[in-house]
């Protein structure tokens, strides 16, 4: 679905701005790289003796960039590495959110 032709997203996803790059990845193949905003939020938000786990790290960016993106893909923002957790959320604006999280790694042990 197309963005509303009145309003230039593209503007808003310049490394200039507030933008930063992200490399997806799948079976170490390089599906796309993609301009958009990276939000990690890792403190968890306290309301007197309640406590708010929020969403975990998420990459906003146009939904033209991921139009081939798909659940199980890799995607490395910053230097750090993360799964994408499903399909690409559009918002129909031409705005889409992919849900990340960090890979499950199994350390040896040694037991």
């Amino acid at each position: 679905m197309p963005h509303p032709d009145w309003e230039d997203i593209s503007a808003f996803f310049e490394l200039e701005e507030f933008a930063t790059k992200a490399s997806i990845t799948r079976a170490s193949e390089k599906v796309a790289d993609v301009l958009g905003i990276f939000d990690d939020p890792t403190q968890m938000a306290t309301l007197g003796e309640f406590e708010f786990d929020g969403p975990g790290p998420r990459f906003v960016c146009r939904e033209d960039e991921v139009s081939q993106v798909l659940r199980g893909d890799t995607a490395v923002i910053e230097g750090r590495t993360f799964d994408v957790l499903e399909e690409p959320q559009l918002d129909g604006t031409g705005i889409a959110t992919l849900i990340l999280a960090v890979p499950n790694v199994i350390y040896n042990a040694r037991l």
